[in-house]
């Protein structure tokens, strides 16, 4: 079985190639990663990869699935949609479609991340974030574990914040700080006008934790909650 995802001949390709480029870094940690297609409204579509780092990794394009929830081996990702952003912004008025091989929809576990109700805890410089993820990265020499940091630090909460609509501590844990590094996503704006949006945003709800930066978003199953998410295969 395949999936279709079909784009627009406006779709930007930077979009399609950074959401190759993540791809191909997931599949670093994981060569055995998967990437789940969620719809979102008529006109986009969340990429959702497993990680090996107890979270998942969600890229969102200007295309449609052919299949709301889909699940592909990502090995197919990084090539289609690279190929289809060197393409795009040739002139085509014509809508494109992609297709993905390595259908394994059962092998997915859980439900994606909801699109609406997270509630805003806080927001950080994207500067602080890296420098949360170059310390890590200081101990990979000395000790190995899910993309070359430390297992140690995985679990160690980095960021601790508070929230007005909930009690306690919101602790953000290594493993999230370590996606977001590991796969750029919290990366230095190149262009000057895009300084002002260097931001991380986090937000929750009951069963999840969100981290959006200004190049993707990663969720994590909150302790005690519902949410679920694949294993490292």
């Amino acid at each position: 079985m395949t999936l279709t995802l079909t784009r627009p001949a406006t779709a930007q390709s930077s979009t399609l190639r950074r959401t190759a480029t993540v791809a191909t870094r997931v599949l670093r940690m994981d060569g055995g990663a998967m990437a789940r297609f969620v719809a979102v409204g008529e006109q986009a579509t969340d990429v959702i990869f497993s990680t090996p780092l107890g979270c998942v990794v969600a890229e969102r394009l200007h295309a449609v699935p052919s299949q709301d929830g889909a699940v592909v081996l990502a090995d197919s990702v990084p090539d289609v949609l690279a190929t289809a952003g060197d393409r795009a912004g040739g002139g085509a008025d014509e809508p494109e479609v992609l297709t993905f091989t390595g259908r394994v929809d059962m092998l997915w576990t859980g439900t994606p991340p909801p699109s609406t109700g997270f509630t805003i805890v806080d927001t950080v410089p994207g500067a602080d974030v890296r420098s949360l993820f170059a310390e890590m990265e200081k101990e990979a020499d000395a000790h190995s574990g899910p993309a070359g940091l430390p297992p140690s630090l995985l679990d160690q909460p980095l960021l601790r914040l508070t929230s007005k609509h909930e009690a306690g501590i919101i602790e953000v844990p290594g493993r999230v700080v370590a996606a977001v590094g590991a796969l750029g996503l919290a990366a230095e704006p190149k262009q000057a006008e895009a300084a002002a949006y260097d931001l991380v945003r986090i937000s929750t709800t009951g069963s999840w934790i969100r981290m959006d930066a200004l190049f993707g978003t990663v969720y994590m199953p909150r302790p005690g909650g519902l949410a679920r998410i694949p294993s490292p295969n």
